[in-house]
Parts: C-alpha cells; structure tokens; sequence
C-alpha cells in the first residue's frame, strides 16, 4: 500500500470525516449520522465457497468498515457502513465495491449458521441451509470517495460496463450503482461539517493559485495536520506542518510563509536567468568585436583583458552598442 493509500485510509476512518462523508451523501448535509455512534468494524470480508469438493477463499479488505443505527423520524436503520477511498479514477469500481458488499453479506449469513450450530435450535430445511426463515441480515453500503480532481468518466454501475446487451436478457441482469463523491462534482462544499468538505473544495480549484489562496483565507485559521497531509497530497501544495500545536495547523501564517518562499524563489531565478541573459548578450558583443579587430594587435588583446566599463568603451567605438 502507497502512502498515498496510507494517509487516505487514516484520514476517511476519522469518525468525524467518516459521519461527514455519509452525511453529505444521504441526507444533502444535515447532520443525521453521530461520530460517537459509528462502531468500528473489521473490514477483512471473509467467503468460503464450497464448489467442486475444493474450498476456495477469498479475501478482500475494503478501507473502512462501521457499524450504525441510523435514527430519523420514525425510522431506527442498522446498517454497516464502508468507504473506500480513491487516490486516483478506477475504471472497474463498480464490481469492485459490489464484491466487498457481497463478501459482506456471506459473511453475515455464515456467522449466523455459525451461531445456530453451536445452539442446535434448527431442524429440517433451516438446518440444511444454516439460516432460519427469521433471521435477518444487516444492509451494507459502500461509499466511494475519489481523491482525483479530474472529471470522474469512468463506469458508475454494472450495466455501465456492458456492452450491447438484448433487453430481453438485460431485464433479469441486477445492476449495481456506484455510491460516489468525487470534487469535480461538489456544488456546495457548505453541506460538509468536517474538514473534508475543506480537502474537496482545494482539490477542486487546485489549478487556480488565486482561488486556493481565496479560499484559505476565508476559512478557518485551523485545520488538522492530517487535513493539512490530504491537501498537501492531493490539491499539489507544500503547506508546512512544522509548527503544528496541539495537532492543529495556522493555515493562513503556513500559507503566506508558503507564498513568500515560493516568490523569494522566483526571484532568485528572475536574477539567475537576468545573470544568465547578461552573460550570453555580452559574450556575442564580445565575439562581434574580436571579430573586426587584427587578432595579436594591441586593442585585440585589451578586448580580451578589458573591464567591463573598458569594453563598453570598445563597443561604442566600433559601433557594436550605440
């Protein structure tokens, strides 16, 4: 796993960001899901299939797995809740988050068979199968969050990944639609209560310097070292977390500290290059006036040993410099 992969799982399974990201996505911004009643769940999805006599396994580990009960109205959900997080557009992400889901629930299923053999309470058909007809599993849903400031043109569900399909045929297939946010779609980065809404927005304007700097000024003067380590990452920056206290970051002193070594740079290579052009401009002079002097002469070999100021005189007098 790249550190790119290493900071953004850290990052997303933050209960804070992790609720935000859901948030955001189920119910347009309203802060429905709590951080303090996300439960950390094993995000290794584990289903042995038996086929021919052979058992294989297959193992998958998706970024961030937590269990909730989704309290709203007069409705109570539990649901396990996953993300997976994107550093860059995966052109198969739909099968990818679909297998995680269905790992999940062959998991569920196989930990209940599990739970009634060790009780002994099925008989019949219900034994055979190892699931009783009242037994209910736990919906699973996968959020994808891309990191990519690019427009996401990949495939968003299964029947995106098709080809021509007979619709006599296509109408027994089940689709799978990817859950998905991406920067390039966001319209109001508002709707996030978490600094995540503050990576996306930076992410998304990183090709504009002016609007970056616009941005940073008018938000919060603290943001989180790992918030600072995801804009630094992904939006190209080099904000400094040197002087962090406290885990927090002064973004606006880090950003003008930013700036003023970036233009400090600038003008050293303005006079590196204005040193440079002098050199070049004074050697072609030179050239320009060796060439109508008696190479041995006198003048030719002052040319050659000349101050500045003398050459300048040289120039003028051969009328290389009016």
């Amino acid at each position: 796993m790249g550190k790119k992969d290493i900071l953004t799982k850290q990052y997303l399974a933050q209960d804070d960001v992790f609720a935000d990201a859901f948030n955001y996505y189920f119910f347009d911004g309203e802060e429905v899901i709590k951080p303090e009643e996300l439960k950390e769940q094993d995000a290794t999805e584990l289903a042995v299939i038996d086929k021919m006599n052979k058992v294989f396994t297959s193992q998958k580990m998706r970024d961030v797995l937590k269990l909730c009960n989704i309290k709203r109205s007069k409705y109570a959900t539990m649901v396990l809740l996953g993300i997976e997080g994107q550093t860059n557009i995966h052109y198969a992400m739909p099968v990818r988050d679909y297998l995680y889901d269905a790992l999940n629930y062959a998991s569920q299923v196989e930990n209940i068979r599990k739970q009634h053999e060790d009780r002994r309470d099925l008989s019949g058909d219900e034994k055979l199968s190892g699931f009783s007809k009242y037994d209910r599993i736990i919906p699973v849903i996968t959020l994808c969050i891309c990191f990519d400031k690019k427009k996401w043109d990949a495939p968003r569900s299964l029947f995106d990944m098709f080809g021509d399909i007979d619709p006599r045929i296509a109408k027994y297939v089940d689709d799978y639609r990817l859950n998905l946010i991406t920067p390039d779609e966001i319209e109001d980065f508002n709707k996030f209560s978490s600094e995540l809404g503050k990576v996306m927005e930076l992410i998304h304007v990183s090709d504009d310097r002016e609007k970056m700097h616009d941005i940073i000024e008018a938000g919060s003067d603290e943001l989180k070292v790992k918030t600072v380590e995801m804009i630094n990452m992904f939006a190209g920056t080099r904000i400094s977390t040197d002087n962090a206290k406290g885990g927090q970051v002064m973004v606006s002193k880090a950003w003008q500290e930013l700036v003023d070594a970036e233009r400090e740079i600038g003008r050293e290579e303005g006079r590196r290059e204005a040193c440079e052009e002098a050199r070049t401009e004074g050697a072609d002079m030179l050239a320009k006036l060796l060439k109508v002097l008696i190479p041995g002469s006198k003048e030719f070999d002052e040319a050659l040993n000349a101050t500045g100021k003398e050459r300048m005189k040289l120039y003028k007098k051969y009328g290389i410099l009016d």
